[in-house]
């Protein structure tokens, strides 16, 4: 499910996420005793990049630019190409992927140049 407006960053929700990956290892060890370090080192690294990708999605959400329309002008993303303050066209999904290869997928204001027309997906 996409992410949507902007959100105030919740630390709480953050540890949760972290507490189920050392539990969850704790019981992958025990359900692999004999993995490798390799093995080991994977299972935690899948893990810790669903923590990654929801720390990311916080943070992405809780810029101005998740939904700009809530910002003053001032705090307002601006055309690259010819420096206008961009007009909101309406909200979009994108999905973005990490380092780690967790999938994001984030609803964000999609906006366009009143002057050239050129659009984007506000970054932030």
């Amino acid at each position: 499910m996409a992410r949507g407006k902007r959100e105030p960053i919740s630390a709480a929700r953050w540890s949760e996420a972290a507490e189920s990956v050392w539990t969850g290892m704790a019981d992958w060890r025990a359900a692999h005793p004999k993995a490798t370090f390799s093995e080991i080192e994977a299972a935690l690294d899948e893990r810790l990049n669903q923590v990654r990708a929801r720390v990311l999605a916080d943070l992405a959400m809780a810029s101005t630019a998740a939904d700009f329309q809530a910002a003053s002008k001032a705090e307002r993303p601006r055309c690259e190409r010819c420096g206008r303050v961009l007009q909101a066209r309406g909200p979009n999904d994108r999905t973005l992927f990490t380092q780690g290869g967790a999938e994001v997928r984030l609803r964000r204001t999609y906006a366009a140049c009143p002057q050239c027309g050129d659009g984007s997906f506000p970054p932030g």
